[in-house]
């Protein structure tokens, strides 16, 4: 029996790089949960969705920007991995959970699967949803990709 797709959880208000990333994610085998602000997002998870990854932009209209919405994930789902995405916003001191990522746009589509592929291995390594681990030796990461023509 093969291993279930990993589920991740796509929040960006943007309709067009919502669509185009998770097209993008789906073509590589993930299966993908969208959400248009980080209210939407919070209500899936809140009604049971279980995801291996968090993939979120930062600036979004009603409800918390997606640093925040990392934390709120970081501390309730723990088991979930998180990559932050922004071209106008970099993280700050303290905005990104210990073990998140953050990925500067424009990224190339192949570094986002990367990551999101990395991060979903990441997560397999903790069976059981919800369960409480540690990410004591993790730190944030900040990850520049060059400005492509």
């Amino acid at each position: 029996m093969s291993e279930s797709p990993s589920t991740v959880l796509l929040v960006e208000d943007e309709p067009l790089i919502r669509l185009f990333v998770a097209e993008l994610l789906e073509d590589s085998g993930f299966k993908v949960a969208e959400a248009a602000n980080s209210t939407e997002a919070l209500v899936l998870l809140e009604a049971g969705l279980e995801i291996d990854v968090l993939l979120t932009d930062v600036d979004m209209p009603n409800g918390c920007n997606g640093f925040e919405l990392a934390r709120k994930v970081h501390e309730s789902w723990p088991r979930a991995e998180i990559l932050i995405m922004s071209g106008r916003r970099w993280p700050a001191e303290g905005d990104l959970p210990l073990g998140a990522a953050f990925l500067a746009k424009p990224c190339p589509n192949e570094a986002i699967v990367s990551h999101v592929h990395s991060a979903a291995e990441r997560s397999r390594r903790y069976p059981g949803h919800g369960k409480e681990r540690s990410r004591s030796k993790e730190t944030a990461r900040i990850l520049p990709f060059p400005k492509t023509a």
